[in-house]
């Protein structure tokens, strides 16, 4: 099993504070990698650039890459409550899941008790970093994006009325799933 700076045993706070926020991104992305190739380890393909091109690595790759995202909002800004991911691409009545091509936009739901301009802005400057190492990987995907996160922050007043993003909470036929 690969040990990542996402492990849920370990504490992170300290180090993530040396970290600028580059150097987090780069951790993140690196992480996101082993965590998807391990998944993947039993079809024995190491080339990373055909990896990219499997629709199931890159969807274990944005999971992790959502979850580390997800950890890194909550543990620096407490009004952060929960984390979702979902697919707006979803199609419930399609059985073999592959009706439309993957994307590698992360888009995640995050309940929050209030929101912050300083939530905001490192959602922002998380997304700059990120885009930069994401370019760095051998897919023309990610060398032309300019953005990867799709963030939407969610009141507790917007869960409650379930208007907007936040009747995805609810949803029967593609519901988000709780990643932190």
């Amino acid at each position: 099993m690969v040990a990542t700076l996402f492990d849920q045993k370990t504490t992170l706070a300290p180090m993530r504070q040396a970290l600028s926020i580059q150097d987090l991104a780069e951790t993140m992305r690196d992480d996101a990698l082993a965590q998807a190739r391990q998944k993947f380890s039993i079809l024995g393909e190491e080339d990373l650039q055909t990896l990219l091109q499997m629709p199931a690595f890159l969807n274990a790759f944005k999971h992790a890459l959502g979850c580390g995202v997800a950890q890194v909002l909550a543990e620096n800004d407490p009004a952060v409550k929960e984390v979702y991911a979902y697919d707006p691409s979803t199609n419930p009545d399609c059985e073999s899941g592959d009706d439309l091509p993957t994307s590698a936009t992360i888009h995640l739901l995050v309940r929050v008790s209030q929101t912050s301009a300083a939530l905001e802005a490192l959602i922002a400057s998380l997304d700059q970093a990120l885009t930069a190492k994401l370019a760095q990987l051998p897919s023309a995907e990610y060398a032309q994006r300019t953005c990867f996160l799709d963030i939407n922050l969610l009141s507790d007043e917007d869960a409650q009325r379930g208007t907007g993003y936040a009747a995805l909470l609810t949803s029967l036929f593609a519901p988000p799933l709780r990643i932190w």
